[in-house]
């Protein structure tokens, strides 16, 4: 399939495509014409892009998982806790809301109902 597009017509949907971050201009029309066809984001079959913004966010949250399945194993092994397990389980609950962009900054009503459970104990 082909279509004809002005200068400014391509123009116009290359910007929109390179805000969305696909790579290829065929890829986002299908998106777009999906989107208006079904009212979903996206195309069946499609991988999540991880904005920009939280590649650094979502990099800890793979660390963090990864150190946290270090842990399980370990505890799977030796048949006991690692007494790092509970500070792996925070660090990836953290690196979770940061991708979410939630962080420590960001105080919402969840983070003063925890900070009252913690205070209770």
């Amino acid at each position: 399939m082909s279509v004809r597009v002005s200068v400014e017509e391509l123009a116009a949907w290359r910007a929109a495509q390179a805000a969305t971050g696909r790579r290829e201009l065929g890829a986002w029309v299908r998106a777009v014409v999906t989107e208006a066809l079904t009212g979903r984001r996206g195309v069946p079959g499609d991988v999540p892009v991880v904005p920009l913004v939280n590649a650094a966010a979502y990099g800890q949250l793979v660390a963090a998982a990864n150190n946290l399945n270090q842990l399980t194993r370990y505890s799977h092994e030796q048949r006991e806790l690692h007494t790092a397990i509970q500070a792996a389980i925070e660090e990836v609950g953290r690196a979770a809301l940061a991708v979410r962009g939630l962080g420590p900054d960001r105080a919402t009503a969840d983070d003063d109902e925890h900070q009252d459970v913690e205070a209770a104990r």
